[in-house]
């Protein structure tokens, strides 16, 4: 998730930083790597229907296809290619630095949402952190005419900042729902349903963008794109290529996550990404890291640090849980 996540970023901001405006293009490849994670899957269900007589107490069978699991996939897929979009016009506008901390909203929408969607109480600490973490997106917003990159206007830059708050709030909603289709539709019985979340949503993701492209020309383009590309034709396919495994890496990490966790859990490391991603991104864009963009920063980190604390305490203060099921309720009292 760490990787994927800053990779992606500095590569999506190469893009455009030397020629490339493809928008729809920059969505298509964030979701277009599925086979990869398709392949995994196949490989793991496999290998794991052929031990499965060795090790009766596990089940490594993937989720069978009903009405409700296809409608949530569709569903997150398509929320997913919208999402995708609306951050690739942001970036194609905004400094990846700003783009990355403006990012860091995305922790405040979650929360709300995992409030509404998911039940969760929020303590006096997480909203400390929703509070920090807001007002430094703000107070990029209210300070966009400084970070203007060369030849984007302050009107361009102004739809950037949109675009990608947008974006993070959408992102959001996407966190908590994928935890709600883990909690309620597909189970936590095995890791091999993270691929399965993984690969159906980004199927439906690359298809929704795929129509995209095609209504926007984007298909015919690539190759124009490609020539006039500044670092190169071969530097233009690579670059694509890299970022397509590096957004799957950073979605499958991110799946991962919610699967052992929580969305919650998910939005807090990715605040966490966005800071280093900043600093990746002065040291290899030269973008501009002036005291409002480094307040930001700081407020971006003590919105994290309050976050932290604020689940340490409640974990320290909460009982252990109790399984269920019969066979964990086993194990825990033998641990215990």
């Amino acid at each position: 998730m760490f990787v994927g996540f800053i990779a992606a970023t500095l590569l999506m901001r190469f893009y455009y930083s030397n020629g490339g405006s493809r928008r729809w293009l920059c969505g298509w490849v964030q979701t277009a790597g599925w086979p990869v994670c398709a392949l995994a899957m196949l490989i793991v269900y496999f290998k794991a229907s052929s031990s499965s007589s060795d090790s009766p107490g596990h089940h490594h069978l993937l989720a069978p296809f009903s009405f409700k699991l296809v409608a949530a996939f569709a569903s997150i897929g398509c929320l997913i290619a919208l999402d995708n979009f609306l951050y690739s016009w942001g970036m194609s506008y905004l400094p990846a630095s700003t783009a990355g901390l403006l990012t860091s909203s995305q922790l405040a929408f979650n929360s709300l949402f995992a409030l509404f969607l998911l039940r969760k109480s929020i303590g006096p600490y997480v909203w400390n952190s929703i509070v920090l973490v807001s007002s430094s997106a703000v107070l990029l917003g209210l300070h966009s005419s400084s970070d203007e990159l060369p030849g984007v206007s302050r009107e361009q830059t102004g739809h950037g900042y949109v675009m990608t708050i947008t974006a993070a709030g959408l992102y959001g909603l996407i966190l908590s729902l994928t935890e709600l289709v883990f909690a309620k539709v597909l189970g936590r019985k095995s890791t091999l349903l993270v691929l399965q979340m993984q690969t159906s949503t980004a199927l439906v993701a690359t298809i929704v963008s795929t129509v995209g492209m095609a209504i926007n020309n984007d298909f015919e383009a690539i190759h124009v794109e490609a020539a006039v590309f500044k670092a190169g034709s071969l530097a233009y396919f690579v670059t694509l290529l890299c970022s397509t495994l590096a957004w799957q890496a950073a979605f499958l990490g991110t799946m991962g996550v919610i699967f052992l966790s929580s969305s919650l859990l998910a939005g807090v490391i990715l605040t966490v990404v966005i800071p280093v991603g900043a600093v990746f991104a002065y040291i290899f864009f030269h973008d501009a890291f002036g005291g409002l963009k480094v307040m930001a920063l700081l407020l971006s980190c003590w919105g994290f640090v309050s976050y932290v604390y604020g689940g340490y305490v409640e974990s320290s203060a909460a009982p252990p849980a109790i399984p269920d099921n019969k066979e964990e309720h086993e194990e825990y009292v033998s641990s215990v």
